[in-house]
C-alpha cells in the first residue's frame, strides 16, 4: 500500500528520531516552518505530526511547540517456551472477576480496572443527534426487531471496515451480537463442546476465560510474547499433546499485553493451524484503535479455508453501552446464525441503527484520529506514573493500541490484596490473577488507562504505589 505524503514525512522524522538526530526532549521545527522546508501545506504537516504522537514519539507542549518525547520501552520478560506445558485446566473465576468488576464500577471509583472508555472519549453529541434524529424519522422502524443475521445497512458497512484490515467479506457473511462477548459466547459454542480443550493466549482476556467457564470448557494456556504474541512453538507442542478444537486469541492490540502480533506470525499460526484443521476465534475489539494510524492486517485476511471466526464491537471505539458486535465466522457461519437466533434473538434495533448511520456519515475516521491520539497519551501518562510512583523493580508494557496496560511488579506483592486495599481508597483494578485460569500473575495487574488524565487520577496511582510498598 502507498502511503500517504504525510505518513512519509512523519516516517522520516521518526527514523531520524530513532537514529539519535533528534534526541529526547529535543524541540522540532514548527509546523510552518517545515512546511517550508518540505514544500508541503501545513495541514500535511499537521496531520505527521499527529501521527507521531499517537505513535508516542513527540510530544505538543501549549505555546511552545512539538518536542521529541522519552518513550517508555517494556522490560517485561519475553515469554518462555516450556518443554512441559501445564495442564488444561477447569476455569474458576466467575465468583472472584465478577465481584471485582462489580467494585470497580461502584459510584464514586476511580476506575482503573474496568477496560470501558469514560465518555470524554466518545462521540456522545453526534450518537445524540443521530439517535434523535432516528427516533423523530424512522420510529416504526425502531420499534421493529431485526431478527439475525441483523440490519443490512449495518453488515454493509461493517463489511467496508472489514476490507480496511484485508478481510473480503461480504454483508451477508456478517452477523450482528450484543457486543463482542456474544460473539465469543456464540463461536465458542460453534466449534467446542463442554469438556473440550481451548488454547489461549497466557495471560489471557478476562471475558474469554469467563465464557469458557460457563461453557464448561477447559483453557490451554500458552506462553505469550509480551511483543510478538502467542509462543508458536509452545502452541505446536501444546497440539502435539492434546486434542484442541480450537485457538481463541487476541492478536491485535492485545488485551492485555497491548502488543501487534507480526504479520508473518499471523500466517504461520494459520498454516500450522490448517493443517489439523483446527479453527481460530480471532478478537479484533481493539482493532481500530492502533497509534500508527494505519490498520494491522487481521488473521482472518490469510484465511483462505474459512476457518477463522472474526469477532468485534464498537464497545471500545463508539459506547460499550450500545452493544453492538458481530461476526463473521467463515465456514461456520450458518451455526453461528443458528445458535444466535436461539440465544438472544436479536440486538437492538435502534442501537443497529445508530451505529451504521455514524459509520456511513457521523466522521468515523475523525473520531478514530482523535482517540487514538488520546490514548497514547494517556498510555504514556499512566506509565510514567506507574515508574514513578510504584515500587522500584515494576516493569511496564508497551502497547501498539488501545488503553489498557499492564503492570508487573515485584515478586511477592499480591495484587488482589492489593485490590482490596485500594477499594478503601475508592480506586478500582484488575488484579493479574483474573487473566489466568492458574492463579498465575498474582504480582501483575492491568490498569484501564481511558479515564481522563488529573490530578485525582495521578494521586490514585501515587496511592497505589504507597499501598503496593506498604504491604
Amino acid at each position: 500500500m502507498t502511503s500517504t505524503l504525510y505518513q512519509q514525512i512523519a516516517d522520516d522524522l521518526a527514523r531520524q528520531i530513532d537514529e539519535g538526530s533528534f534526541q529526547a526532549g529535543d524541540k522540532l521545527p514548527s509546523i510552518r516552518k517545515l512546511s517550508q522546508q518540505k514544500q508541503v501545506s501545513i495541514a500535511t504537516i499537521q496531520s505527521a505530526y499527529e501521527l507521531l504522537e499517537r505513535q508516542q514519539l513527540i510530544e505538543s507542549r501549549p505555546q511552545s511547540g512539538f518536542y521529541v518525547r522519552e518513550v517508555i520501552k517494556t522490560d517485561l520478560p519475553a515469554g518462555e517456551i516450556q518443554d512441559n506445558l501445564q495442564l488444561p485446566t477447569r476455569v474458576s473465576i466467575k465468583r472472584t472477576a465478577t465481584e471485582v468488576l462489580q467494585r470497580c464500577q461502584q459510584p464514586d471509583m476511580i476506575n482503573l480496572g474496568t477496560a470501558i472508555p469514560s465518555p470524554e472519549f466518545l462521540p456522545v453529541k453526534q450518537l445524540q443527534r443521530i439517535m434523535g434524529s432516528l427516533i423523530r424519522k424512522r420510529m416504526d422502524e425502531v420499534v421493529v426487531s431485526v431478527f439475525p443475521p441483523g440490519l443490512l445497512e449495518l453488515r454493509i458497512q461493517i463489511a467496508k471496515r472489514m476490507a480496511e484490515s484485508g478481510c473480503r467479506v461480504s454483508a451477508s457473511e456478517i452477523v450482528i451480537t450484543n457486543g463482542c462477548q456474544e460473539a465469543l459466547t456464540l463461536c465458542l459454542r460453534a466449534v467446542a463442546e463442554p469438556g473440550d480443550i481451548i488454547a489461549i493466549e497466557s495471560p489471557a482476556f478476562v471475558g474469554l476465560l469467563q465464557t469458557i467457564e460457563a461453557l464448561g470448557m477447559r483453557a490451554m494456556e500458552i506462553p505469550t510474547d509480551p511483543r510478538k504474541g502467542i509462543s508458536l512453538d509452545a502452541l505446536q507442542l501444546a497440539l502435539e499433546q492434546w486434542p484442541i478444537k480450537a485457538v481463541a486469541l487476541v492478536p491485535t492490540n492485545n488485551n492485555p499485553l497491548g502488543f501487534t502480533m507480526p504479520d508473518e506470525h499471523r500466517q504461520r499460526l494459520l498454516t500450522m493451524l490448517a493443517k489439523k484443521e483446527i479453527p481460530v476465534i480471532e478478537d479484533d475489539l481493539f482493532g481500530d484503535l492502533n497509534y500508527s494510524g494505519s490498520r494491522p492486517k487481521a488473521i482472518k485476511a490469510y484465511d483462505e479455508n474459512g476457518q477463522v471466526l472474526y469477532c468485534s464491537s464498537v464497545s471500545k471505539s463508539i459506547a460499550s453501552g450500545l452493544r453492538v458486535g458481530w461476526v463473521s465466522a467463515g465456514r461456520y457461519q450458518s451455526q453461528i446464525e443458528f445458535l444466535k437466533s436461539f440465544s438472544s434473538v436479536g440486538t437492538s434495533t435502534l442501537s443497529q441503527m445508530a451505529v451504521a448511520e455514524f459509520l456511513a456519515n457521523g466522521g468515523y475516521d475523525r473520531h478514530l484520529r482523535r482517540i487514538q491520539s488520546a490514548y497514547a497519551k494517556q498510555v504514556q501518562k499512566m506509565s510514567e506514573a506507574v515508574l514513578k510512583y510504584f515500587p522500584a523493580g515494576t516493569s511496564v508494557s508497551y502497547p501498539q493500541g488501545g488503553y489498557i496496560l499492564w503492570v508487573v511488579l515485584p515478586t511477592g506483592i499480591d495484587t488482589l490484596q492489593l485490590h482490596y486495599k485500594a477499594l478503601d481508597d475508592n480506586i478500582g483494578i484488575m488484579p493479574g490473577e483474573m487473566f489466568s485460569a492458574r492463579d498465575q500473575y498474582q504480582n501483575s495487574l492491568r490498569l484501564n488507562c481511558a479515564i481522563p488524565w488529573s490530578d485525582k487520577v495521578e494521586q490514585a496511582i501515587k496511592s497505589l504505589g504507597q499501598l503496593a510498598v506498604s504491604g
